[in-house]
């Protein structure tokens, strides 16, 4: 096993507890179209984390007979949370981050983010945590070709701060996330959330239940 040189983290739902503010978000959009629908844990977890707006969006159009197109959804949807993420009260740090990156930093180990989310929500959030100055480099959904499951944030992320894939660890928390990680040529690491407790993550080379026992396996 190579020494492992960089670690690059997901965000959302490992630094940040967003979840719940995108489940808030798909449901105020529902009501906005004056349906009565709040998505509970189980359901939001299975139908949208870890998959890709523009399938979120078709898949809402469908369940609930929107007449609507695919871009709109996601327009209207992405402004719901865009105004939740932009107040810094809203967002909450999931446990044991800054003590993984405190010891990371100690450790003299660089530090990428790479995200399957928008550029100006991934800055947003990371500027409201006070992480953004912690990260070498930060790698979003639209700067590459292709998202999560695809390796291309990952790939990016590497080649920015150079260091070769092998060298790196991702951490993760969805399946959509380990696989991009593994197709990338990197070691990955679970640590799922209520969200994605059910997935399957065996393809992760390790799988914990908090943050701070990745430097355990680094």
């Amino acid at each position: 096993m190579k020494k492992t040189r960089a670690v690059i983290l997901d965000l959302d739902g490992l630094i940040v507890d967003s979840e719940p503010l995108h489940q808030r978000a798909f449901s105020d959009f529902l009501a906005r179209q004056n349906i009565q629908h709040q998505f509970t844990v189980a359901e939001y977890g299975k139908s949208f984390v870890g998959i890709p707006v523009i399938e979120n969006a078709r898949w809402l159009i469908e369940r609930f007979n929107l007449r609507m197109q695919v871009r709109d959804v996601i327009a209207a949807r992405e402004a719901i949370y865009e105004a939740l993420i932009a107040d810094p009260a809203n967002l909450v740090a999931m446990p044991g981050v800054f003590d993984l990156l405190d010891q990371l930093a100690a450790r003299n180990v660089p530090l990428a983010v790479a995200s399957g989310s928008p550029r100006n929500q991934v800055i947003a959030i990371l500027n409201g945590l006070g992480i953004t100055p912690r990260l070498r480099a930060i790698v979003a959904g639209d700067d590459v070709p292709r998202t999560k499951p695809a390796p291309d944030v990952y790939l990016r992320a590497a080649k920015q701060i150079g260091i070769a894939p092998a060298e790196c660890v991702a951490v993760e928390d969805s399946a959509t996330g380990v696989t991009a990680a593994k197709s990338a040529g990197m070691r990955a690491i679970a640590v799922p959330n209520q969200y994605t407790a059910h997935q399957d993550l065996s393809h992760a080379d390790a799988r914990v239940d908090q943050l701070t026992q990745v430097l355990e396996l680094l």
